[in-house]
């Protein structure tokens, strides 16, 4: 199974879906990890005739917080520490299993997972 993480350092988990530079993800198999990337997040700009380069300003589509969804679409499971009704929301109809935690390190938070001690507040959503 992949699993996702959104962050902007890899190391603290991004609790505003917003501003993250991507997401760790860790493929677990029997209960270790065998595999860990940093996929980074690809923005989507709604007009191509401006550009951030030459200092126009830069219109980012209406759907941009959802555009990660392509990015993370190998994974079956998203853990973060807060990502809003709507987001959340998105992520379950992509069929995605969502974790709302309290931790905040993406090691200590998969950790947790592995070892199914994960506490899972989707209430805090």
């Amino acid at each position: 199974m992949k699993i996702a993480i959104p962050t902007s350092d890899g190391i603290r988990i991004s609790s505003n879906m917003n501003n993250i530079k991507g997401f760790k993800v860790f493929e677990i198999k029997g209960g270790k990890i065998i595999e860990e990337v940093f996929i980074s997040r690809k923005k989507t700009i709604s007009n191509p005739n401006f550009s951030e380069e030459n200092g126009d300003p830069v219109v980012h589509d209406n759907n941009e917080n959802l555009s990660f969804l392509s990015e993370i679409n190998e994974c079956q499971i998203v853990i973060a520490n807060g990502l809003g009704k709507k987001m959340f929301e998105e992520l379950v109809k992509a069929h995605k299993e969502v974790y709302i935690t309290e931790a905040s390190n993406v090691r200590g938070a998969i950790n947790h997972f592995i070892r199914q001690t994960l506490r899972n507040h989707p209430e805090i959503a």
